[in-house]
């Protein structure tokens, strides 16, 4: 058992102790008396939280838990908290995932110029931020019906007690299918819904490609990209690894991530500085 004193808070998150989750929320955290708890996956959130309280018997501590929003949730319209549903006190990143924080082509910029300076880690000459922000929105365009797939899925869960529907037929975010094409992604998704029609009526496919058209729609307009959107609305492993197609030989996204947690800006994004004033 971890030692717990009086006043201390525990903060549940997604993912093990090396996890860039934790990562993000220890450069949060300004007080000593604050336990991160990593608690694996998001599924089994809840019950790890019960599961760990059950140790402390009718005294436990004060705690929250946050994980990544994913597409359990559509975001709000401002960047703020999503507080799920339930009596715990469980909160959703505005963006769908930590990542998403720190795919800011200025960011990458600094991380990529300080990489061209160590011969070890040389990766060329460092791209200008416009040529970063370009790369980041052709990948975001590469993968835009099939983010819109992947909503339409979530989007036919009938209600708080069905399990979700699954939102992609890969191993899940960051893992790209061979096919970004929305022909062949609705065909995949179909398989989705044919299994998972098997328990419900109002899973099926008419459901699904009306809500494909929908979210299509929503993607391809000018605003959504003018105001990039897509960084909010994309799932940002998804968007890295269409990042890493696109230039494979360029710098590793995965130990930039690592190195960003540490070095951007966090408490410039209101729902993580909502999150700051929470965890301390």
């Amino acid at each position: 058992m971890s030692v717990v004193g009086p006043g201390t808070k525990l903060v549940f998150c997604e993912g093990k102790p090396d996890s860039l989750d934790a990562a993000l929320l220890n450069e949060l955290v300004t007080k000593a008396n604050v336990l991160i708890v990593p608690a694996g996956g998001k599924q089994g959130l809840r019950a790890f939280i019960d599961g760990y309280l059950a140790r402390y018997g009718n005294t436990p501590p004060q705690f929250i838990a946050f994980r990544d929003r994913d597409f359990d949730v559509r975001p709000s319209d401002i960047p703020a908290l999503q507080a799920l549903p339930g009596s715990k006190p469980v909160f959703a990143s505005h963006c769908s995932c930590v990542e998403s924080y720190l795919l800011e082509p200025e960011i990458l910029h600094m991380y990529w110029l300080e990489r061209s300076q160590d011969p070890d880690g040389r990766r060329g000459e460092t791209p200008p931020v416009a040529e970063i922000a370009q790369w980041m929105e052709e990948s975001a365009r590469e993968i835009r019906d099939y983010q819109a797939v992947r909503w339409a899925l979530a989007a036919l869960k009938p209600g708080p007690r069905w399990p979700e529907v699954r939102t992609t037929w890969t191993e899940g975010s960051g893992h790209l299918p061979d096919s970004l094409a929305m022909d062949q992604c609705t065909e995949n998704a179909l398989a989705l819904v044919t299994q998972y029609g098997d328990q419900t009526a109002g899973v099926n496919e008419r459901a699904l490609r009306e809500r494909v058209e929908q979210f299509a729609r929503q993607f391809e307009s000018d605003s959504f990209w003018q105001q990039r959107l897509y960084r909010v609305w994309f799932h940002g492993k998804d968007l890295c690894k269409a990042m890493q197609r696109q230039r494979p030989n360029d710098i590793s996204l995965r130990h930039f991530f690592q190195w960003a947690a540490k070095e951007a800006d966090l408490l410039a994004h209101p729902d993580l500085k909502q999150l700051a004033d929470k965890l301390n």
